[in-house]
């Protein structure tokens, strides 16, 4: 949709859904239905003076938040969601591993850190079906160390 390559356009994606959508990306589906989204919740928070939050129901309350403008309740949202559900997933994660030699060690915004035994390699499809549930893309990284 940009013509540039897939990392830059995913930088260019992630700058507007947190900071605002470009002019001269208006026209593109994607951004015109954020665009909507951010007016109908923006509208939403004003009329009902809060936003119940999906997966958490979680409540932004207008009496409570200073200086709100429609694009930093939408990062507000789009933010809750996003720990919402991966509270969600690492819940499940931590089901399979529950008596387990393999932990989950580490937990950064897109990415998880199992620390698998290799007697439990099995355990890394179960683990992949949870991502499928949530019907994410992943891809898997393996070394003897963090460095590796």
């Amino acid at each position: 949709m940009y013509g540039v390559d897939r990392d830059k356009a995913k930088e260019l994606t992630f700058k507007q859904l947190y900071g605002g959508i470009f002019k001269e990306y208006r026209e593109i589906d994607f951004f015109k239905r954020i665009g909507r989204y951010i007016d109908q919740k923006w509208l939403e928070f004003n009329t009902q003076g809060f936003i119940e939050c999906d997966i958490s129901n979680y409540r932004f309350e207008k009496e409570s938040l200073e200086n709100m403008n429609p694009q930093k309740l939408f990062n507000y949202i789009l933010q809750n969601y996003e720990t919402s559900q991966n509270i969600l997933i690492i819940w499940d994660i931590l089901s399979i591993l529950r008596g387990k030699k393999s932990k989950l060690v580490l937990y950064t915004y897109d990415s998880f850190l199992i620390d698998l035994s290799t007697e439990e390699r099995g355990l890394m499809q179960d683990v992949q079906n949870i991502f499928k549930k949530f019907e994410l893309n992943t891809k898997i990284k393996h070394g003897s160390d963090y460095d590796f």
